[in-house]
């Protein structure tokens, strides 16, 4: 008797190292394989898939090996046979959980593919992928508790009435994660998109969590946002129908100037700048607008187009030193501020 438990002791030490090692030489020589040919196809999907299985392989197998040696553990062990559900339970709860792991990643990774195809309406934030998480997640507890032989109906009653606490507690918490979906499902706000707020910060949104929007200015800080106060603001978006930006440079000529050639030489220098400098819209006109007789000179805008609103400014430094030194060419003045003074000589 006691021969026949040291065998089954081997037989199961063996049952379960052969598991591992079976899992380790299919991950190491088959998933390779697998890997090329995914590589190879235009699709992201499959990639996705097969990564997200690599990664549990070598445990799904050893599972496998504890099924195998279950009916050889209950038989040699005396409390094994007692609770030979229960580890069957457990067995069968580590793979239902494992594979909720692997459909939660591929729904996240799904997602994010969507995300970058051009004009999609779902951009890859991080509220949508952890609410798809958080979905699987709940369906793969759901199928445990069914293993266990847990019923579900008097548990889900009771988070009803304990939720409605929870609710009332968490209002500003729901509030924000609520404007967080309303944000992503209008489309007005997306991911990488130059926004401009109500009180003057400008930067580019980074993520939408399910409690605040992040965005990352110029000066590579973070402006964190509630994503209630961004749902209730008034937000210019620069990216929602074209990225194209169209700004003008203001300066003023002298009063004595041929206001048709001005405007010739800074249209043409206009013209220049944006055909020679990246983020430059080559094939935009330029055009002149004098608005006002100033104190000292005429002003003009001069307007150009820039393909994202961060092109501007390097283009609005060059343009600037090229209209200087072109004005000076031309002999076209650009005035001091001048004031005439006149003094009462008779006192």
């Amino acid at each position: 008797m006691e021969e026949l438990k040291n065998r089954h002791i081997i037989e199961i030490a063996i049952a379960l190292i052969g598991g591992i090692v079976i899992g380790w030489l299919v991950k190491k020589l088959i998933f390779p394989f697998l890997y090329k040919l995914t590589h190879k196809t235009k699709w992201k999907t499959d990639d996705l898939v097969i990564e997200s299985i690599g990664s549990w392989i070598i445990f799904w197998f050893f599972l496998g090996s504890c099924l195998y040696i279950l009916p050889i553990f209950t038989d040699t062990f005396s409390f094994a046979k007692r609770n030979e559900l229960t580890f069957q339970r457990i067995v069968s709860s580590l793979f239902i959980f494992s594979l909720a792991m692997v459909i939660a990643r591929i729904a996240g990774g799904l997602l994010q593919i969507r995300s970058q195809k051009d004009d999609s309406e779902f951009p890859s934030t991080s509220i949508l992928g952890n609410i798809l998480k958080a979905i699987v997640y709940c369906i793969g507890l759901i199928f445990i508790l069914q293993t266990f032989g847990i019923a579900i109906a008097p548990l889900v009653t009771a988070l009803g009435v304990g939720g409605i606490a929870v609710a009332l507690a968490l209002q500003p918490t729901l509030s924000n994660l609520f404007s967080g979906l309303q944000l992503i499902a209008s489309g007005k706000i997306n991911i990488g998109d130059f926004v401009q707020l109500e009180g003057g910060q400008k930067g580019f949104i980074r993520d939408i969590t399910w409690r605040n929007t992040t965005i990352e200015t110029a000066q590579n800080n973070v402006i964190v946002v509630p994503n209630s106060k961004m749902a209730d603001s008034i937000v210019e978006n620069f990216f929602l129908t074209d990225r194209k930006i169209t700004f003008n440079v203001l300066v003023g000529v002298g009063y004595d100037s041929d206001l048709d050639k001005v405007e010739k030489v800074s249209i043409q220098v206009a013209k220049d700048i944006l055909a020679s400098m990246e983020g430059g819209i080559k094939d935009f006109q330029p055009f002149v607008r004098f608005y006002n007789f100033g104190d000292s000179s005429i002003d003009l805008k001069i307007f150009l187009q820039v393909r994202e609103y961060a092109d501007q400014f390097a283009i609005t430094s060059e343009f600037i030193k090229a209209l200087h030194r072109r004005y000076r060419e031309e002999g076209i003045n650009i005035p001091f501020p001048i004031r005439t003074l006149y003094m009462n000589q008779n006192s």
